[in-house]
C-alpha cells in the first residue's frame, strides 16, 4: 500500500495538467507529451498530445519539428515504449533520410 501511495504521489507531481514531459526513447528520438488531463491518473491513464521526433533530423534541417498530435488517452506505463531501432529512425525501422535519398535520386 505504501509503494502505491508513493507511486501515485510521484505521478501526480510529474504529470501536471499543462506540463510538457520529454524523454529520449531511443538514442536520437525524443518524445514529448503535453498533458491535457490527469482525471484518471489513479488508474495509470492521462490524456495528452504526443510529438515524437528524431532530434538529429531536426538539428540538421532534414525535417522540421512536428506538431503535437490530437488529444489521446495514454497509459503511463506504455507511452515511452519505442518499437524502432536503438538509433531511432522511424518506429517501423525505416528512415526519413532513406526516403529523401530515394526522392533526390529520382529527380
Amino acid at each position: 500500500m505504501m509503494i502505491q501511495s508513493l507511486q501515485l504521489w510521484f505521478r501526480r507531481r510529474r504529470y501536471r495538467e499543462g506540463a510538457t514531459i520529454s524523454r529520449f526513447i531511443a538514442r536520437d528520438v525524443r518524445r514529448d507529451v503535453l498533458v491535457i488531463s490527469t482525471a484518471r491518473i489513479d488508474q495509470g491513464l492521462i490524456t495528452g498530445r504526443v510529438r515524437t521526433c528524431n532530434v538529429l533530423y531536426v538539428a540538421h534541417g532534414v525535417t522540421g519539428e512536428p506538431p503535437f498530435g490530437p488529444p489521446t488517452e495514454l497509459q503511463i506505463d506504455e507511452m515511452w515504449r519505442w518499437t524502432g531501432q536503438s538509433w531511432g529512425g522511424l518506429p517501423d525501422g525505416t528512415s526519413i533520410a532513406d526516403d529523401l535519398h530515394k526522392t533526390q535520386n529520382h529527380t
